[in-house]
């Protein structure tokens, strides 16, 4: 099960299905882009560039225009394996439920471009509440996570609205920033896709069953359903199965609001990717009896990390100085731009980005083609906090936080690929 760090407890039961879900889009001049869903915590760069590059060989869809995202549902498989601190070795049931779910995947792409059929497409743009920052600091002084009304979040919700003009077939995608984390505080073994699975549901149920609504995950590294919030109590509190259907529900009704705020393009696509070269600080360590402390530890995380990182900087190679972020930009036609980021993206990105863009209509996703590394600005780096420290020892990029500079980083990168559109 994913989203409990380096621990390897499986599933015991199935709530509700996970979905893998993908739309290609055609425009006039035979330009694709394939954008594929799936409810997995995320997986590895190493798993997705293969599997991107064994698409684009199957589709002739340029790899840059192939987009894999991660609903980042905590209820799901332990995808992403590959990028934990750990010195265990990889189940053989997850390598095997990875590998059956890749070929399956690459056959449902072949399948929706045998599918492909002339459609009206409409940009919708609406809000949604059902987030909240997560990040608070406390009595202590410390940053740590709790409800905080006034951190940042994207209320932006914005759908892509795609009507079949012969058929009655329409498929409705869209995207939101929220960690899907309600499930496992209440079913700590349950296999769920969480609130994202209760709003496709209720989105086929009010917009008709051949509806495909498909869920694009956000910047959601610092944002968590609003409904847990205790304010009182500075806390989140401990989610009832009743809990993600309300959540579910009112960003179905969101959803649903917004398709009547639509305006109709014509498609013209464009897809360009890149790196950004964001760096890491090691500079202040802990000492090596803190990794020894830990590898002695009878809880499974703590040895985990302490093994791992003993053993790694004992070997004589030094922790990473770069985190290689993939990033990339989209073009659906003039005027609507989608960036999408690698990774746990801090929703501070979206302004960032529209504002070096000089966009204020950018559409921003996170987790896509890699689910790992918590992503923050220079600004958040200043503050400390989960998101920026501690969830670096889960990573082989850690153990150290990403370093002051990675705002510039982002900006030429995103710069340079907007040069490389026009």
């Amino acid at each position: 099960m994913g989203g409990r760090g380096p621990r390897f407890s499986p599933g015991e039961e199935v709530l509700d299905p996970l979905a893998a879900q993908v739309v290609v889009l055609e425009d006039g001049e035979g330009r694709r882009t394939l954008w594929m869903s799936i409810d997995m915590i995320g997986m590895a760069w190493s798993q997705t560039s293969g599997f991107r590059q064994e698409l684009s060989a199957l589709t002739g869809i340029p790899f840059d225009a192939i987009l894999i995202n991660f609903s980042h549902t905590h209820s799901g498989p332990m995808s992403g394996f590959e990028g934990y601190a750990t010195v265990k070795e990889k189940p053989e049931e997850l390598q095997a439920y990875e590998d059956d779910l890749i070929e399956r995947c690459l056959k449902m792409a072949l399948e929706a471009l045998e599918r492909i059929q002339p459609v009206t497409v409409s940009v919708c743009r609406g809000s949604s509440d059902i987030g909240i920052n997560r990040r608070l600091r406390g009595a202590d002084g410390q940053m740590g996570m709790g409800p905080n009304p006034d951190g940042h979040y994207n209320p932006d919700l914005w759908v892509l609205d795609l009507k079949a003009q012969t058929r009655d077939d329409r498929c409705v995608l869209f995207n939101y920033g929220c960690h899907p984390v309600m499930v496992y505080g209440y079913a700590w073994s349950g296999i769920s896709a969480d609130w994202p699975g209760v709003c496709r549901r209720q989105l086929k149920e009010t917009l008709g069953r051949g509806t495909q609504a498909q869920f694009i995950q956000g910047l959601a590294g610092n944002v968590r359903p609003r409904r847990l919030a205790d304010f009182e109590r500075k806390a989140f509190r401990k989610s009832v199965p009743e809990d993600v259907e309300a959540t579910g529900n009112e960003i179905a009704q969101n959803v649903t609001d917004a398709l009547d705020l639509g305006t109709t393009i014509e498609l013209d696509l464009r897809a360009v990717s890149t790196f950004a070269m964001t760096p890491r600080d090691h500079s202040d360590l802990p000492d090596p009896a803190h990794w020894e402390r830990l590898a002695a530890s009878d809880e499974e995380l703590e040895q985990n990390l302490g093994t791992y990182w003993r053993d790694r900087l004992k070997s004589g190679i030094p922790p990473v100085r770069f985190l290689p972020w993939a990033v990339g930009l989209i073009q659906l036609a003039p005027g609507h731009r989608v960036a999408w980021l690698a990774n746990e993206v801090l929703s501070e990105w979206l302004p960032f980005l529209r504002g070096c863009l000089d966009d204020p209509d950018l559409v921003a996703w996170g987790y896509c083609q890699d689910g790992r590394n918590y992503m923050p600005t220079d600004e958040l780096i200043h503050e400390g906090g989960y998101e920026v420290d501690r969830a670096n020892t889960y990573s082989k990029n850690g153990p150290g936080p990403v370093a002051v500079g990675i705002n510039d980083a982002m900006r030429e990168a995103f710069q340079g690929l907007a040069d490389r559109m026009e």
